[in-house]
Parts: structure tokens; sequence; C-alpha cells
């Protein structure tokens, strides 16, 4: 069995912010072989753990050979790897040169900041299916806008999987921001997944000639055999909860979106050196899954609000 083996050039080669998008500081972690030989494993507590994301406009479909719908999309978030039929994941080849092969959207259930995000492509074959390339990019406003895409390329063009070169079963990258957070306030997620391999087990990027990702020609012609997708993991936490605001009657209503439930609401006179206090009594909240609300007695004189989780 070969050793895990990490790509540091990858940092350099194959994971590129596209100018303007604030991730200049992203950085890729590589490794494969057997799954004992991962840096990681599949997370059952992910941020989107569960969640079965649309299809965009210009998605490609499945591969004809995979059939099962639990190998479809629901597989990109079961935390189990690849299933007994050894189809998992597997997406459809000959999208197009430069064309993604599966184009998909999460939806966060709560606004979230990603400190992570780890994806598994592997393949019982061990060729170059193990191989993955996708781009990344994020909205804080419920889709309106999306910030410029992250692309990532598990291995450089030229890398070998077959029978007389390494033979990998299955590849994870990890990629994170060694400066900050990848992204804040994150309520979308889409992921461009592309194909990989011309069948040799040769990994190649998407494009005839220049990447414009990366701004570079590997030499070769565009891959078109797509992988399989494993295991699409995002590691964060749910971002601090804000408040909006809006009159009804003699009463200010106030709603936020969360899934913490041991939250009191404060309030203050002004905003120069606030003097933040508990309302007393805390008012009533109303909550429906992870939308809360509650009303508050309008006064005379003006009063700021704001939300504290409790210990």
């Amino acid at each position: 069995m070969k050793t895990p083996q990490t790509i540091s050039t990858i940092i350099a080669l194959c994971c590129t912010a596209i100018a303007g998008s604030g991730s200049a500081q992203v950085t890729l972690l590589v490794t494969q072989g057997e799954e004992s030989d991962l840096a990681a494993t599949y997370s059952s507590t992910d941020l989107i753990e569960g969640l079965i994301p649309r299809e965009l406009p210009g998605d490609r479909g499945w591969h004809s050979v995979n059939t099962d719908p639990l190998d479809q999309l629901p597989a990109f978030t079961d935390g189990q790897g690849l299933r007994a039929t050894g189809l998992t994941g597997l997406l459809n080849d000959f999208p197009g040169a430069g064309l993604p092969a599966k184009l998909v959207l999460y939806a966060l259930p709560v606004p979230s900041d990603i400190d992570e995000i780890r994806v598994f492509t592997g393949n019982n074959g061990r060729d170059g299916r193990v191989f993955h390339t996708y781009t990344v990019r994020f909205s804080s406003d419920w889709g309106r806008t999306f910030t410029d895409p992250i692309y990532v390329q598990s291995h450089p063009s030229g890398t070998l999987n077959n029978t007389a070169n390494h033979q990998w079963r299955v590849v994870l990258s990890q990629l994170t921001n060694t400066e900050s957070r990848l992204a804040t306030e994150v309520t979308q997620i889409e992921f461009d997944f592309y194909s990989v391999d011309n069948t040799q087990g040769e990994m190649r990027d998407p494009f005839d000639g220049i990447n414009p990702f990366t701004g570079t020609d590997d030499g070769r012609s565009a891959a078109f055999v797509s992988p399989l997708v494993w295991e699409i993991d995002v590691l964060g936490t749910d971002s601090a909860p804000r408040l909006s605001a809006s009159q009804l009657g003699t009463a200010l209503q106030l709603g936020w979106l969360s899934r913490a439930t041991n939250v009191a609401v404060q309030a203050a006179s002004q905003l120069a050196s606030p003097d933040w206090s508990d309302l007393q009594p805390q008012p009533v909240l109303q909550r429906d899954g992870i939308t809360n609300s509650t009303s508050v007695a309008l006064g005379a004189a003006p009063r700021f609000y704001r939300l504290r989780v409790l210990p």
C-alpha cells in the first residue's frame, strides 16, 4: 500500500482564487491512497449533512450506469463515502470542453461561517476518476450575488493513477484559508464539478488551451471522463444571528434565523456608551423551526436591541 502523500505544490498550481474574491490565502491539502491513508474522514455533522442541493441550468445529469437515487444527490451529504454499488456520485462523462459536469446549489438553513471544504472522490477501479476538479462560490444574500469562484484541482495535470502508477482508490482535498475563514454569513454555496481524465488515468484540466482560472495551458486536450464524488463536507459554525425589526401597531416585531434557543433579548438606551441589559421579563419567543420572532412594546424614548447567546 502506498503511504499517504501530501501534494504541497497544489497550493500554488491548482487552488486559485479569482482576483477580487478576497480569498488570496486559500490553501489546499491533498491526501490519497486507501481511506485509512486520508487526513480526515467523512463528517456526519457538517453544515450540509443531509441537505439535497438544487441542480442548476447546465447540469449534465448522471452517468448512464448511475441509476440508484441514493448514489446521486443524497450521496454527497450522507456521511458514508462509497456505497456497496461502487457507483456513488458517478457524474456524467463528455460534458464538453470547459463545461462542468455537475452544477449544484446548497441553501443553508441559517447563515453560516465556513472554515473548511472537504471533497472526497474515488473509484474501486483505481484510475483517473479518483481525481477531482471543482469551483466553489458563496452567497451571503440568499443567492442575489456570489463571490468570485475558487478553482480547485486535486492534482497537477499529468499526474497518473492507473495499473502502473500509484493505484490510489480515494482522494481527499481540504480547502481552507490560512488567515481567516473561507467565507462568513453564507446562505448559499454553489459547487461546479468538472471532468478530470481522458480514460488513461491521467489528470487533465477541463479546458482546451488556456485555463481561465489559472491563466495557464496544461498542454493537453480537455478532460472528458468525470469523477465519482463520494462526499462533500462543509465545516463551520452558524453565524451570529442578525435581528430584523418592523413596527406593528404599538409593538416592535423582532425576528432572526438561528438554531439556537438559548438566547436573551437585550436593550440599551444609546449606542455611544451602551448600557446593554437583558429585558425583564424576557418577551415570549415564537419559534417555527429556525425562524424566531418576538415583540416588545414601543416607548417614548429610543431603545436599541440585540441578542445575547446564553451559556
